[in-house]
C-alpha cells in the first residue's frame, strides 16, 4: 500500500473580488499498483471554476457534479464493480497556466483513468497533453473543436456542442423569420467577447450556416465576460438594424446585455449560447429577460413533463443533499444540470470500462465511449450520447427556449445534420 495526499480546495467569500483559494489536505491510503476497476473506491478529479470570471455558472455546475457524486455513493452504491467515488476538486479560477499545473499534479499523484475539466481555454491547451498521457477527459466545455478524434481522441462531453446549438439556433431563426411572412434576410449581430477560446469557438459555424440560409450579419460587437456597461455595443446594435443578436458569453454580462437593449428600446431578440442563459438571468436581469432565447443541449428545470429525471434524482438529489457551495437558501440553477450530467458521462464511462473490458483504465473508458449508441445518460434530460472512434459528437439535437413571465418555456427541439464536413468545427 502507498500513502498518497489528497489535496482538496474550498473557496472563501467567492464573490469578494480580493478572494483567496485556500486548499485543506487530507491524507488517505491508497493501492496504486491495483488496477482502477479492482479496487473498492476510485478517484475522480475536478477542474472547477468558483472564483474566476465563469464562476456565475461555475458554482452551480460544481453543485451539480457533487451532488451527483453523493447521489451515486449514496442512494446507488458506487459505481457497479467499481465502487464508491471520490471527488477531489481544485478551484483553479478559470487560469489556464493554473488548469495545466493541476492536470501536471492529478496526472503524478492519482492513477487516473478519467478527469473532468471546465472551460475552453484550458480544456483546448490541455488537449494535446491528454491524448499524449492518453487520459480520458470529460470537459464542461462543449466546443467543437474537441469532436474530431484525429485530433483530439480523449475529449468527450455529453450534449450538443456550442457549434450544433449554434447551428440550431441560426435554423430557428430562419424558421422564426420565415412565419412571420417577412421578404427580406434576417439581420443578426453577433456580440461576444473577442479573441476569447470559449465565446469565439461556435463563431466559424455561425458565419457559415447563416450564409448557407440567407441570414445576413450586420456587425459584430466586443463585450467582455466581465461587462457592466454594453451601452455602445447594444447602440451599434441598434443602428445596424438587427432583427436578433446572438450573444455568446456568460449570464453575467447576458444579464447586462439584456438591460441595456431595453433600455436603449432595441428590438432585436436576443438569442444566447448555453452559458449565457439560466434562472440567474432572470434574477439579475428583471423585466429585460422577458422574450430572451436561449440554445442548450439539455432541458431545463421546469421540463420536467419532457424529462422525468430532472425530478427524480436531479431535483431529488438537491432536497437530500443541500449545497456544497452556494446558498442554502436558493434552489440552484439548471447549470446544475451541466454539473450532475458530466459527472453521471464519466460514471457510466468507467461502469461500461469495467463491464466490457475488465479493467478501468483510460483507453478502456475511451474505447467504451466509442461504443455508445444512442447511450442515456439520464433519463430524457440530454439527448442519447452516440459516440465513435472517428466522431465525438455525442449528439446534434438542440433545445430553443424562451424567457416567459419570468420562467423558461421550451420553443423548439432542433436536430441538424450529422456533417462530415462539419467535425471539427
Amino acid at each position: 500500500m502507498e500513502t498518497t495526499t489528497v489535496f482538496q480546495t474550498k473557496t472563501v467569500t467567492a464573490g469578494d473580488p480580493g478572494a483567496q483559494t485556500v486548499t485543506v489536505t487530507k491524507t488517505e491510503t491508497v493501492t496504486k499498483a491495483a488496477p482502477a476497476g479492482k479496487r473498492g473506491k476510485i478517484t475522480i478529479p475536478t477542474l472547477f471554476d468558483l472564483t474566476g470570471p465563469t464562476s456565475e455558472v461555475g458554482v452551480e455546475y460544481a453543485e451539480g457534479v457533487n451532488n451527483a457524486v453523493k447521489w451515486i455513493n449514496e442512494r446507488v452504491g458506487g459505481i457497479p464493480g467499481v465502487g464508491e467515488i471520490e471527488l477531489v476538486f481544485t478551484d483553479y479560477g478559470y487560469k489556464p497556466p493554473e488548469a495545466i499545473s493541476t492536470y501536471d499534479r492529478y496526472k503524478t499523484q492519482f492513477n487516473l483513468p478519467l478527469i473532468i475539466g471546465w472551460g475552453t481555454p484550458d480544456t483546448e491547451a490541455l488537449a494535446p497533453k491528454v491524448a499524449e498521457d492518453k487520459i480520458a477527459y470529460i470537459s464542461a466545455s462543449y466546443s467543437a473543436h474537441l469532436d474530431d478524434p484525429s485530433k483530439t481522441p480523449y475529449n468527450f462531453y455529453p450534449c450538443a456542442s456550442y457549434s450544433e446549438q449554434a447551428r440550431a439556433a441560426m435554423v430557428w431563426i430562419r424558421k422564426f423569420w420565415d412565419e412571420q411572412g417577412e421578404n427580406r434576410p434576417p439581420r443578426l449581430a453577433l456580440a461576444y467577447q473577442f479573441g476569447h477560446p470559449y465565446t469565439t469557438a461556435p463563431n466559424k459555424a455561425i458565419k457559415a450556416i447563416a450564409q448557407e440560409l440567407g441570414i445576413e450579419i450586420v456587425t459584430e460587437q466586443d463585450v467582455s465576460l466581465r461587462a457592466t456597461d454594453t451601452s455602445s455595443q447594444v447602440l451599434a446594435i441598434k443602428g445596424a438594424k438587427a432583427d436578433f443578436v446572438w450573444f455568446g458569453n456568460t449570464v453575467g454580462s447576458a444579464s447586462v446585455f439584456a438591460r441595456d437593449l431595453k433600455k436603449q428600446d432595441v428590438v432585436a431578440i436576443m438569442i444566447s449560447n448555453q452559458w449565457g442563459h439560466d434562472e440567474n438571468l432572470v434574477a439579475l436581469a428583471g423585466e429585460a429577460a422577458e422574450g430572451v432565447h436561449g440554445a442548450s443541449g439539455h432541458y431545463y428545470f421546469g421540463m420536467e413533463e419532457n424529462a422525468p429525471a430532472l425530478l427524480n434524482p436531479i431535483k431529488k438529489s438537491v432536497e437530500l443533499f443541500g449545497r456544497t457551495f452556494g446558498p442554502e437558501d436558493k434552489f440552484p440553477t439548471s447549470t446544475y444540470i451541466r454539473g450532475w450530467l458530466n459527472l453521471r458521462m464519466a460514471a457510466l464511462a468507467i461502469a461500461h470500462a469495467n463491464a466490457k473490458f475488465g479493467e478501468v483504465t483510460d483507453e478502456n473508458i475511451k474505447k467504451a465511449i466509442e461504443m455508445w449508441r444512442q447511450q442515456t445518460i439520464e433519463g430524457n434530460v440530454v439527448s442519447p450520447v452516440t459516440s465513435t472512434p472517428k466522431d465525438h459528437r455525442p449528439s446534434t439535437t438542440s433545445y430553443i427556449m424562451k424567457i416567459e413571465n419570468g420562467k423558461y418555456k421550451l420553443v423548439d427541439v432542433i436536430t441538424v445534420e450529422r456533417r462530415p464536413d462539419w467535425l471539427g468545427w
